[in-house]
């Protein structure tokens, strides 16, 4: 895994922190960036006080998250782990699905317009 992607699993993890996995993945991320006790910058909000539900501070967070990681090499090591511990927990889904049938097209039996299938599709 990389920084950027690390990064981004730490914006997914204010999303997800309605759920009890969510939750436990940002204090840990929390903890991740107050644990060094190293002196924040003056624009740096504390990521305590950061409510995961409020995007403009998180991204201001996240902002300052990366910067660090691109500048603290043992950080972004750090950053790394939480992500790789805590991907599963935390989902990042970014793609779309469109569907179209139009125009011309002769179908003779059922069309099934879907994203992700677990299992089988039976029909009639």
């Amino acid at each position: 895994m990389d920084i950027d992607a690390a990064v981004t699993l730490a914006s997914a993890a204010a999303g997800g922190a309605a759920t009890a996995a969510g939750q436990s993945a940002w204090q840990s991320l929390v903890s991740l960036v107050r644990r060094d006790g190293r002196t924040p910058a003056p624009d740096e909000p504390d990521p305590a006080s950061v409510d995961p539900s409020n995007e403009d501070a998180v991204r201001v967070l996240v902002g300052h998250i990366a910067d660090r990681a691109r500048d603290d090499e043992a950080f972004a090591a750090d950053l790394i782990r939480w992500a790789e511990a805590h991907r599963a927990s935390i989902q990042v889904d970014r793609s779309e699905v469109h569907n179209t049938v139009s125009g011309n097209a002769k179908i003779s039996g059922n069309v099934i317009m879907a994203r992700d299938i677990q299992g089988g599709i039976n029909l009639g």
